[in-house]
């Protein structure tokens, strides 16, 4: 199993002390989702174009070690925005809304967790440089996976990577490959 860069839980929870170390950095609360909606209902292009912002690391969080050029900057965007016109805003509101709200922290625990029998392998790929999480949001997962037990081998592991955002197999998809395949091999 694979987890990307995403968190079990994006909205704030402040009974579990679910905050922005592991929310979703911005899309974490209903005003913020209706704010997102709104746009979509007006502005589609403002709010894809702050998505494709969101989700690119050298666009979110730039580094003068980028090598990116400004031609692959306009075809990556040009590219992302393509592809988010194809749907329909208001059901990717929708989609948002759900994916957004939704809190996956007993399922993946009670499904992959020590308690589950599972011998499901997890691997948890975060970005240092992600726009939409802190590293510690993604990373949970092997937390809920290996749990508080004592194992000779933990089933479950993960890495913050510096080298891309949300987006990290976009942005280098050999690094991201290798990455991959390397756990497999394990």
């Amino acid at each position: 199993m694979l987890f990307v860069d995403q968190s079990p839980l994006q909205d704030l929870d402040p009974i579990t002390a679910w905050d922005t170390r592991f929310s979703n950095l911005s899309m974490n609360n209903p005003t913020a989702l209706a704010n997102l909606r709104s746009t979509l209902a007006t502005t589609q292009q403002v709010a894809y174009l702050g998505t494709i912002h969101s989700c690119l690391g050298y666009l979110s969080h730039p580094l003068p070690t980028d090598t990116i050029t400004p031609e692959q900057k306009a075809t990556d965007a040009a590219f992302f925005l393509k592809e988010a016109e194809k749907g329909d805003p208001q059901w990717f509101g929708k989609l948002m809304a759900d994916h957004t709200a939704l809190d996956w922290r007993d399922s993946i625990r009670a499904n992959f967790g020590p308690e589950s029998g599972s011998k499901t392998k997890v691997f948890v790929v975060a970005s240092q440089r992600s726009g939409c999480f802190a590293a510690e949001g993604p990373l949970s997962i092997v937390g809920l996976v290996n749990g508080d037990v004592e194992e000779v081998e933990k089933r479950a592991k993960g890495v913050a990577v510096d080298w891309g955002g949300h987006w990290c197999y976009w942005e280098d998809p050999e690094k991201f490959n290798e990455l991959c395949l390397d756990f497999l091999k394990e």
